[in-house]
């Protein structure tokens, strides 16, 4: 259950953003909110455009000026505190992931931005740093999204494949559906035969007819799969239904939550060996280029 937000802050507007964010999901969970900051060492002059905080000093007086925000143009009534990251760091992923242990939060809440194209400044951000790092689920936003009013999502999707291990964010997507009201939807997607040429596992060595069957067997199976899911998701009383889609899976997923805006996305992601691994192979950091909702990131452990 969601009891306390924490929201990293670098002083600049776009970090901001996950301020009206971090509003609707305090009141939405009935949950706390921590402010957080982290002194750099030999921080840059301006960062994202704008001057750069440079001691403690400057780094409570802009986190008061936060909650200010919080209370008077998102109108969030619950609990705000801030905390300061007093010694100088070099490596602020890595001091956010170590207080995450401190301050024991259950959701951090992150504004991934950037001026050079989203994949770009998304992959290698400190927010994939974080993700890579932490054990904390981190709900991430663009700066463009906007919230749509008191109830934010219509839908909460979670992405599921064959991989039992990504079954462990459903109820990660059972706790936001239930609490905005949204419906949960249960989505996989199996490749078309087109998409498969050039993947392992010998799909080249098969005829078009041995491979169209296996995916449609994949397709079936999938479906009795998010069907088991659904029915135990419906029984803790949830909204919930199940699609099967083909074609490309980022693409496809991105498409799918464009359909029913608002909506959450809901990713199981790896994170063992730090960010180069946690990306590898992953669909994560091309659904976060291709969809303007707002992701929640699930770090999966083995």
């Amino acid at each position: 259950m969601v009891k306390k937000i924490m929201v990293p802050l670098d002083g600049s507007k776009a970090a901001e953003s996950a301020l009206q964010w971090s509003a609707e999901l305090g009141r939405m969970f009935h949950a706390r909110i921590v402010l957080f900051h982290a002194i750099e060492e030999n921080p840059p002059e301006h960062i994202h455009g704008e001057s750069h905080l440079r001691n403690e000093g400057e780094a409570i007086e802009y986190l008061e000026r936060a909650i200010s925000n919080l209370r008077s143009n998102f109108n969030f009534e619950g609990a705000v505190s801030t905390h300061v990251h007093v010694e100088e760091t070099s490596d602020v992923a890595t001091s956010i992931a170590v207080h995450m242990e401190e301050l024991d939060p259950d959701l951090i809440v992150m504004c991934s931005h950037g001026r050079s194209g989203f994949t770009r400044t998304f992959i290698g951000s400190l927010a994939t740093r974080v993700i890579g790092l932490g054990v904390v689920p981190v709900f991430l936003i663009k700066p463009e999204t906007n919230v749509g009013g008191a109830m934010i999502f219509e839908r909460v999707f979670v992405p599921l494949d064959n991989a039992s291990i990504h079954d462990r964010a459903i109820p990660f997507g059972e706790e936001f559906a239930r609490a905005s009201g949204a419906t949960l939807t249960l989505l996989s997607v199996v490749p078309k035969f087109g998409s498969l040429k050039g993947r392992d596992g010998g799909w080249g060595l098969m005829s078009p007819a041995t491979s169209t069957a296996l995916l449609e067997l994949e397709e079936a199976s999938m479906g009795e799969h998010l069907d088991e899911h659904a029915s135990q998701s419906a029984a803790r009383g949830l909204a919930v239904e199940t699609k099967v889609v083909r074609g490309d899976p980022a693409k496809k997923i991105a498409q799918e939550a464009a359909r029913r805006t608002p909506s959450l996305i809901v990713l199981g992601t790896h994170g063992r060996s730090g960010t180069e691994a946690f990306w590898k192979g992953s669909v994560a950091a091309k659904v976060a280029a291709l969809s303007k909702s707002p992701l929640l990131l699930v770090p999966l452990r083995e």
